[in-house]
């Protein structure tokens, strides 16, 4: 247990390392925000172009003009205020890198989900049991999830619809 904490640890630092100065903009120099873009380029070459380096700049200056709301993150913050201002096509980078950034942490949360229901379906108490029931019960346990979300009262009412259009031929 303690070895997957700090495995999730390291791989969390190693975000905060990437994408960490978006919640400093503030704070930072010039030089130090122009660094942080190069290390993020370098590794996202594919994603990125090295325009990211002049944009966090300017970037950094514009979003000074607004103020944050207190329950807001300040890479949500800044992603909302490029939609809302229009301001995309003035910092494609930017944009581009804070979406890469909030979806990391969403699709972490995702599949923490996944595998948090795979260990509770394999306790302990189950460890001999074999492959095929292990697999139907994990199935079972994520189609509940699902089940859990449906109305069956518009089911029923589609359903009936549908039946009551057949014409019986006597």
């Amino acid at each position: 247990m303690s070895s997957a904490i700090s495995q999730r640890l390291k791989a969390y630092e190693v975000i905060c390392d990437r994408f960490g100065f978006f919640g400093q903009l503030n704070n930072l120099s010039n030089e130090e925000l122009q660094e942080a873009a190069k290390k993020l380029v370098a590794v996202y070459d594919d994603d990125l172009d090295e325009l990211l380096c002049v944009e966090i700049i300017n970037f950094s200056e514009f979003i000074k003009l607004y103020s944050k709301p207190t329950e807001m993150s300040n890479e949500h913050f800044m992603y909302k205020t490029l939609i809302e201002k229009y301001v995309i096509s003035a910092f494609p980078n930017v944009e581009i890198a804070l979406r890469m950034y909030l979806v990391i942490m969403v699709t972490n949360c995702s599949s923490e989900r996944t595998f948090s229901r795979l260990k509770i379906i394999k306790n302990r108490l189950r460890t001999t049991m074999n492959e095929d029931r292990l697999n139907f019960l994990s199935v079972m346990s994520i189609e509940s999830d699902v089940l859990d979300n449906l109305s069956f009262d518009d089911i029923i009412d589609d359903f009936a619809e549908k039946k009551s259009r057949k014409v019986c031929n006597l």
